[in-house]
């Protein structure tokens, strides 16, 4: 009996330490301890131990504000981008799309009900804002459509039943009605065209990345602003953007 329960308290552990990583990752500055307990559902005791063994780890650190994640987390996404055969393979490719068009190219993967920036490439004139390699954001928004639309339909379906309206960045408000029609059509045309959804003035271009099992590895996207650019003209990139998604399937 002794080997399960140790098992099971090192999994629990390490449960508590994950918890308090992803909470320091998603918030946008320092957090007190309290704060951490609190967005970690945890107690406030195995907070503390919690934290103080990731602070003597180098993966939290502490300031006058708060903790926040520690050096150590830099040197794990150096050795991610270094070692994931997919970045590795999409960045030659989205340098080239990006060098054609002109436009800022991206690649995303999926990671639950989450996509993650991976690879990115900036067009001639550089976006003023630059979506942070790394950063989470929900499916239910911009490229991320495309990822949502080719997952399992019974996962989608609870997905959809627990998701409230959303209000998009133009105002607009999107039902899990809505979404489920525009999903649908995504599995049709294979692209996603976003305007304004999660940055006002945004305007995106999104293609799969065919995997092996006949969904979608990752997403691939080009990313301009309805200030220099119509829906029409992005559209029109459509075979580019489909070669390189293509292209980027062969290679994994």
């Amino acid at each position: 009996m002794g080997a399960p329960t140790g098992t099971g308290n090192q999994g629990r552990t390490l449960d508590r330490a994950l918890d308090v990583l992803e909470c320091l990752e998603r918030a946008r500055g320092p957090l007190r301890l309290s704060e951490i307990a609190r967005e970690s559902d945890l107690h406030l005791a195995t907070t503390q131990r919690t934290v103080n063994q990731l602070v003597r780890r180098g993966y939290i650190q502490q300031d006058g504000l708060g903790y926040s994640l520690g050096p150590v987390i830099l040197s794990l996404a150096h050795a991610f981008v270094v070692n994931d055969r997919l970045s590795t393979v999409a960045t030659p490719i989205l340098t080239e799309l990006s060098a054609s068009t002109g436009l800022t190219s991206s690649l995303f993967v999926r990671s639950g009900l989450e996509r993650i920036l991976v690879a990115r490439v900036d067009g001639v004139d550089p976006l003023r804002y630059q979506f942070p390699i790394g950063r989470r954001v929900p499916l239910d928004l911009g490229g991320g459509k495309v990822l949502l639309a080719h997952g399992d339909d019974a996962e989608l379906d609870g997905y959809l039943a627990d998701l409230p309206d959303a209000r998009l960045a133009d105002g607009r408000v999107q039902t899990p009605d809505d979404l489920r029609a525009e999903l649908d059509r995504i599995r049709e045309t294979g692209y996603h065209l976003a305007e304004s959804e999660r940055e006002l003035g945004a305007l995106s271009l999104t293609r799969p990345v065919p995997g092996h099992d006949g969904g979608a590895a990752a997403a691939i996207n080009l990313v301009t602003t309805t200030e220099t650019t119509a829906p029409e003209e992005l559209l029109a990139l459509l075979p580019e953007i489909s070669r390189a998604a293509g292209a980027i399937g062969a290679r994994i």
